[in-house]
């Protein structure tokens, strides 16, 4: 209810009809990702299983909903095209590094992901030589690095799902509205010291402060993890 007086009721309506073909096939919150293997995604089975059926069409909640559709596109990209990297590390370290050689200090507000999950991911990118550490710090992809990345671009830009495409972007073309969903309550620690600023700029700029993919950690923490 408060999704649909913030954002409308015809945007959340379509955003569910467009996210039920995943009703009941997949988990319904993003699984747990390890930098041991690279941050890809495993679903366990099992616990997939517990949950198909155990709520109608009807019952399952939007951010369920979500949850299971994120994880079918993200085990498509990983697993059945092979790609180079996982998603996550793709989406919010490759990307934000680009071309570039960037101060390591400078990733976790531009890619939203904590100074804690980017030690991880560029320690990876690092051992695996898709990235090269500098002065600094700093870092830069390599030439591996950058065909992963390419490789991403291209994955990135194909159509997975034009009706649920078109479904997103109507939400997200609400910050405002979004912005509002997301404040913090009163003494919630999301709105104090050291995780106020990037609450601020979340606020300010849900979809670009925000990461492009979950990367939850074992760890937890703030934003990746919440």
């Amino acid at each position: 209810r408060r999704w649909s007086a913030r954002l409308g009721a015809g945007a959340v309506d379509s955003l569910r009809e467009s996210l039920l073909p995943w009703v009941g096939t997949m988990p319904w919150s993003p699984p747990e990702v390890h930098p041991s293997d690279g941050f890809y995604t495993r679903v366990i089975q099992e616990a997939a299983a517990d949950q198909e059926g155990s709520a109608d069409d009807g019952a399952v909640p939007l951010p369920a909903l979500l949850g299971q559709a994120l994880t079918s596109l993200t085990l498509e990209h990983e697993h059945e095209r092979d790609s180079r990297v996982s998603l996550p590390l793709a989406a919010n370290v490759l990307r934000v590094i680009g071309d570039q050689t960037v101060r390591t200090r400078d990733l976790p507000p531009r890619s939203g992901v904590s100074k804690e999950g980017i030690a991880m991911a560029t320690g990876f990118l690092s051992r695996t030589r898709l990235a090269a550490l500098g002065p600094g710090p700093s870092i830069g992809l390599t030439a591996a690095g950058h065909r992963a990345l390419d490789d991403y671009r291209t994955r990135a830009a194909h159509e997975e799902d034009r009706a649920l495409r078109a479904s997103l972007e109507a939400i997200v073309s609400q910050p405002e509205a979004m912005a509002e969903g997301l404040l913090p309550p009163d003494g919630c620690w999301r709105g104090c010291n050291p995780y106020l600023r990037q609450t601020r700029r979340m606020l300010a700029d849900p979809t670009g402060a925000l990461p492009w993919h979950p990367m939850v950690l074992h760890r937890g923490g703030w934003p990746d993890a919440s």
